[in-house]
């Protein structure tokens, strides 16, 4: 901040942040909005009821308009992340089908998605999930 007695405005903070940005390499630019993602990430982190746990599970997931095979990158109780590039927007309801490790029996939950992001997809469910 160049003038410690004057915080800047909305307006000052985005003109300086873009102007920033203007003077990035391709490369610094897609290394600073991993580093936004992933900060991003931290604050959902804290938000969440239920703990995640990293964990790679092929899913098949589908809604009135959308059907798509991805993987689960982490799940918790309240939901999922999943690694996908289909085209998705938030408050989408899905289902998602998939088999949790040693379990013989597909775990089918409904939910909604929450977030998204260049990665993949956050799925809220409808219902916590017993036993995550």
């Amino acid at each position: 901040m160049a003038n410690e007695d004057k915080p800047l405005g909305a307006d000052q903070v985005e003109a300086r942040l873009s102007e920033l940005l203007s003077e990035m390499s391709e490369a610094e630019k897609k290394d600073f909005l991993e580093k936004l993602e992933e900060w991003q990430a931290c604050k959902q982190e804290e938000k969440r009821k239920h703990p995640r746990k990293r964990i790679s599970i092929y899913s098949v997931c589908s809604g009135s308009d959308a059907y798509f095979r991805d993987y689960i990158q982490n799940i918790g109780a309240g939901g999922i992340f999943i690694e996908t590039q289909t085209p998705l927007f938030v408050n989408q309801e899905l289902t998602t089908t998939f088999f949790l490790p040693g379990s013989k029996a597909p775990v089918k939950a409904k939910g909604t998605v929450v977030r998204t992001d260049s990665k993949g997809i956050a799925i809220e469910f409808d219902e916590p999930l017993p036993d995550i």
